[in-house]
């Protein structure tokens, strides 16, 4: 009977990851952290050879998550010139007059001076970024489209999609680029994770002045539960889970600021944050892979499954400035081909975040009738479930970003 059951519940989180979600603690509590991890493990194994199968048939074929059409390329201004005026005749030689004093002055015929062209209204050229490099040929891979809108209407977040992996074009990595410059990130703790047992908690929930349309502009997920990895956590006062020497960290700094770096070498332990999470270590490190990446460790890069298992998983990148903020995610990745994703967008540093397709969201949020909030999931497909998870009270941790004023 104990056998039947974990095979139903197995075949639920497959199926409905909804119902999946709500199944996984029960499970655990029966079967352990490593025994859920082992059941997910043949089951993301099967699927992944089934989807394969599919598509070296010709029963599957990748398609782009989203239609695509590039931002347009902007039109230089040329700087307002004076219309050029006419050359006045070259003067004529004088005869010599013998009645000089009673020759009256020649008078000069006024010419009308032109005024000057109206002065050129430049227009504003969009936010965007160079377009990437194509990994495989569905059209649209790399090219950057506008995607979230400040309330001047300015665009503050692109997106594009990358298909990293040769043996899997179907592996699709969404990416989403936010200009920090005039978009901010935020972190919230959840009302039951990351914490310990008799740790403090989080609200769960976004600020109700923050939760407001025009401002909240998208929200995505945070990292491992606590029971896996025990990696820290804090936001405001509240430190759920105490940071780890060396290991990947996403910091916010008061002024809004973003760092991703390693917690004691990039990250000053003994520095002002506003919020800080931690999780495995740094997918990628100076613009360059680590190579643990390669290494397929459960305790490095899973949390329950070695990073060599195709699932859903997302990250987040910075670049090299610290100006831009990267999302990553999709479906049936494995940690090179994350990696693949971080460097081919140029990003300096990495982490990874949540893993599964249960857990891994991200969410724009756009206005809808009487000014009310409407999430609006990245991938139709894959992050279709409880797409306002991170509009209402959430048990899990997550990020979301808001609209910021660049004269501040």
């Amino acid at each position: 009977m104990l056998a039947l059951l974990v095979v139903l519940g197995m075949v639920a989180v497959s199926r409905w990851p909804a119902v999946g979600a709500t199944v996984a603690r029960p499970l655990r509590q029966v079967l352990g952290n490593r025994g859920v991890a082992l059941l997910e493990t043949a089951l993301f194994e099967v699927q992944d050879g089934v989807q394969q199968a599919r598509y070296d048939l010709g029963l599957q074929e990748a398609e782009a998550p989203w239609q695509t059409a590039a931002l347009p390329t902007a039109t230089a201004v040329v700087p307002p010139t004076l219309a050029p005026t006419s050359t006045p005749p070259p003067p004529t030689a004088t005869r010599p007059s013998l009645a000089k004093d009673l020759t009256p002055p020649p008078t000069s015929i006024p010419t009308e001076t032109p005024e000057p062209s109206p002065t050129a209204v430049p227009t504003p050229i969009p936010w965007t970024l160079p377009p990437l490099a194509h990994f495989g040929d569905l059209a649209g891979e790399g090219e950057w489209q506008p995607y979230l809108y400040n309330p001047a209407g300015e665009v503050v977040g692109l997106r594009t999609f990358l298909q990293p992996d040769a043996e899997r074009p179907y592996a699709i990595v969404g990416v989403v680029a936010f200009d920090l410059r005039r978009a901010a990130l935020h972190y919230v703790l959840g009302t039951q994770e990351p914490a310990l047992d008799d740790g403090p908690r989080g609200s769960g929930v976004i600020p109700a002045e923050q939760l407001q349309s025009g401002n909240l502009l998208a929200a995505f997920n945070g990292g491992f539960m606590a029971s896996h990895g025990a990696y820290g956590a804090m936001s405001g006062s509240v430190e759920a889970l105490p940071a780890k020497e060396g290991y990947a960290t996403v910091a916010i700094a008061p002024d809004g600021g973003v760092r991703i770096g390693v917690w004691g070498q990039d990250i000053a332990p003994d520095a002002e944050w506003a919020a800080w999470r931690q999780n495995a270590r740094l997918v990628v490190e100076d613009g360059e892979i680590n190579p643990r990446v390669y290494n397929g460790s459960i305790t490095t890069w899973g949390g329950n499954i070695n990073g060599n298992i195709v699932t859903w998983r997302s990250g987040l990148g910075i670049s090299p400035d610290n100006q831009v903020l990267y999302f990553f995610a999709g479906p049936s990745m494995s940690m090179p081909t994350l990696a693949a994703a971080m460097t081919a967008v140029g990003v300096a540093d990495g982490l990874l975040l949540d893993i599964n397709e249960s857990w891994v969201h991200f969410t724009a949020v756009r206005t809808g009738a009487d000014h009310t909030l409407v999430a609006e999931p990245l991938f139709p497909e894959g992050m279709e479930t409880w797409t306002d998870r991170y509009l209402r009270q959430s048990d899990r941790d997550f990020f979301y970003i808001t609209a910021e004023d660049p004269e501040k």
